[in-house]
């Protein structure tokens, strides 16, 4: 009987157990209800454009629920969509505090290349980007029209605007732009707190869209054709040079041509102007050897600068907080604060020019031919910048794809519009829009504006010294104190950083103002030219002369030289953590702004006085190397095609990269031999042909009257 009894409450003890397990209908529903709510959002993160309450196009709104179809029955193509699509997470878009950038970049290539017959449009990928509005306590906080519009934004953007938080959507190539702003304004939240009120805005481009068509769609106008035909008409004489040149090269010899039309012909010769590029000869009337060296470093030297400093604007860095804080390390600093590096080509500049036009005086009585002076300098330097412009307007935007190529085909377009200025040298006063501006274009042409309107000053100071020389340096002197004075006036007046600091996030606001007043000024950048002068006939003065110096004298200079080097590298370093220094003593700040560039080339100028006068040792062995010389010869063409290859290399990454000591290393090396090719094929292409028929053109043989002529 208890054993009866025993397995009846086991038998319901068991049915209750069941019963517990068994799910109920709420639950079921409640569990369906989790799991669609879950898909929903994750489709709706990726798909913005099937809301049904934002001011969406008729079209896109059907294509997108098309879309979504296809989608829910796992047709490839929608797959293949979903997937390419980045994931809008409104809630990482700002976080108060932390320094990470949501950034969703998708797949590129695979949206654009989404097709199928079924369905009546394609694949298009479309980046948007994300801002912080300030709101006032009058505004409406229902006021969808303060998140969907991008006129707040597009009034001050700058080319630190692609930092900031993205997403790469890919949509039915049916739906705007604007459907796309109105669809995610609708969905992030109207405010956000960060110590103030904040709106989100955005911004979604049509340039910012591509479709396979759009990026396949090759049109050329007049002017393009135009260019290219000179493209086409000048390989055709290179061609044709070279072959002709190694045809008769044992006919005719290389010395003694039979006609002006050869000579002519063998200026465009590859096979001649590559001999004149491997050379490791020089002529030993202007020999000034060390500046080889210090010519290739220096190249080098900026090439990296332009590699590290456009590598935090871009949006390629997955890292960027990482990134950011190797400014904080000491080890760094050579690249924090290395602006100054350009300054050096201006110290050479100044130097050959004084050093050259000297001789010329000397040789020719004093006479000073302008006509010789300023078109041979303008022909000299014209030809392969006019290239490169060139090449820019017409060719480089048609070379690659990719979410930020909008960039590249931006400043093309900007140069395009300025080209007159950049050939009339006048381009750092007159440009279409501020420097951090997207569309300021082919940023690095200020320095070659510059140079040329140093030069054109430079008989001022030149002709003065050579022929009043105790007068000429009193005015060369008093000239450039003057030039420190407007300097300082400057910085004074416009309260400008002393350098460009991108940790100290307070100073990049005024940016823009020094990079007008200061940065691409003419007078402001004069100084290390004039010192340059000042050393060219310094040099002039004791060439061919053993100069006896103490040894004590000597290594006091080297020393002052290492210190005002390591002053002007360093001397910000105190200054790089804006929590830490929230304010620089202004007296460091504007002796700083007004000071560096010309201790920096002093210190520049002792390395080549010592080097050429004996005293340099081992430095002067190693700047002499004659493996230098080559790279010389290219350092014009690198300076004027890296910055935009390293743009176009940013615009064509598809995803972000994370950044390594590493990867800097590996990359810059290669960047740098991209930047060599490049500038050897413009140097045996172009620059060497028209050096070449310069020489031809204007001997050195000079009509000048016998007796001295002012």
């Amino acid at each position: 009987m208890m054993t009866c009894v025993g397995f009846r409450w086991l038998a319901y003890l068991i049915l209750i157990i069941n019963l517990f397990q068994l799910p109920s209908a709420n639950s079921l529903i409640y569990e369906n209800l989790n799991r669609e709510n879950d898909e929903m959002y994750w489709i709706d993160s990726s798909v913005p454009t099937r809301s049904t309450t934002a001011n969406i196009s008729e079209n896109c709104l059907q294509h997108t629920q098309e879309y979504l179809v296809a989608l829910r029955s796992r047709q490839s193509w929608a797959v293949k969509m979903y997937e390419s699509s980045g994931r809008l997470v409104e809630h990482l878009l700002y976080i108060a505090g932390s320094e990470n950038v949501h950034i969703e970049s998708g797949l590129f290539d695979d949206c654009i290349s989404v097709r199928s017959d079924p369905i009546a449009f394609h694949g298009q990928y479309c980046t948007v980007f994300f801002g912080l509005k300030p709101v006032t306590n009058d505004q409406s906080v229902d006021d969808h029209e303060t998140t969907s519009s991008d006129d707040y934004w597009t009034s001050q953007e700058n080319v630190y605007d692609s930092a900031k938080p993205a997403v790469g959507f890919c949509l039915p190539s049916s739906c705007t732009a604007k459907d796309l702003r109105s669809a995610i304004s609708q969905r992030v939240g109207y405010r956000v707190t960060k110590g103030a009120n904040f709106s989100i805005t955005v911004l979604a481009s049509e340039n910012n869209c591509y479709t396979q068509e759009k990026i396949n769609s090759t049109t050329f106008d007049t002017f393009t054709r135009i260019v290219l035909s000179v493209f086409c008409l000048l390989a055709f004489i290179v061609l044709s040079a070279t072959v002709h040149d190694a045809w008769t090269e044992n006919e005719v010899s290389n010395d003694s041509p039979k006609s002006f039309a050869l000579q002519l012909l063998r200026c465009f010769s590859a096979q001649r102007n590559c001999r004149s590029l491997l050379s490791t000869s020089e002529d030993a009337k202007s020999s000034l050897s060390c500046l080889h060296g210090i010519r290739v470093l220096s190249s080098f030297w900026l090439v990296l600068l332009h590699f590290c400093g456009m590598g935090t604007v871009a949006r390629q860095i997955y890292n960027r907080p990482m990134a950011l804080k190797s400014v904080f390390r000491w080890e760094a600093q050579f690249i924090a604060h290395a602006t100054f590096v350009v300054d050096t080509f201006f110290l050479i500049s100044g130097l050959l020019v004084a050093f050259g036009q000297m001789r010329y005086l000397d040789q020719n009585n004093g006479f000073f031919n302008i006509k010789r002076f300023y078109i041979r300098r303008y022909l000299r330097l014209t030809p392969a910048y006019a290239f490169v412009l060139m090449f820019i307007i017409t060719v480089l935007p048609h070379l690659g794809t990719g979410p930020d190529w909008n960039f590249v085909q931006r400043f093309s377009q900007s140069v395009r519009g300025n080209w007159h200025s950049h050939l009339l040298y006048i381009n750092n006063y007159v440009f279409p829009t501020r420097f951090t501006s997207p569309d300021y274009g082919f940023g690095e042409a200020w320095y070659v504006a510059c140079d040329m309107q140093m030069f054109w000053l430079s008989p001022l100071f030149i002709y003065p010294i050579w022929r009043w020389q105790k007068a000429g340096i009193i005015w060369t002197t008093i000239s450039l104190l003057t030039l420190f004075g407007i300097s300082l006036n400057a910085f004074i007046s416009y309260d400008l950083p002393a350098t460009i600091q991108l940790s100290r996030k307070s100073e990049l606001v005024k940016l823009d103002a020094f990079a007008n007043k200061h940065y691409l000024d003419t007078f402001a950048r004069m100084p290390p030219y004039i010192i340059g002068i000042l050393l060219g006939w310094l040099l002039h003065k004791t060439k061919n002369k053993k100069i006896h110096i103490n040894k004590c004298l000597v290594t006091g200079c080297w020393i002052l030289a290492i210190l005002f080097g390591l002053l002007v590298i360093y001397a910000m370093f105190p200054y790089v953590d804006e929590n830490a220094v929230p304010v620089i003593n202004p007296f460091v700040r504007f002796s700083y702004g007004v000071l560096h560039h010309s201790v920096w080339v002093i210190a520049v100028g002792w390395v080549v006085f010592a080097c050429t006068h004996g005293y340099g040792g081992f430095i002067d062995l190693f700047l002499s190397w004659k493996v230098f010389l080559p790279f010389s010869r290219l350092s014009y063409g690198v300076y004027l095609t890296n910055l935009s290859f390293i743009l176009s290399y940013g615009a064509n990454t598809r995803k972000p990269l994370y950044v390594s000591d590493m990867y800097v290393v590996t990359t810059f090396l290669g960047i740098l031999l991209s930047a060599i090719a490049i500038s050897s094929f413009l140097f045996i292409f172009v620059d060497m042909p028209f050096q070449n028929l310069d020489k031809l053109l204007f001997s050195e043989n000079s009509k000048a009257p016998k007796t001295k002529q002012t």
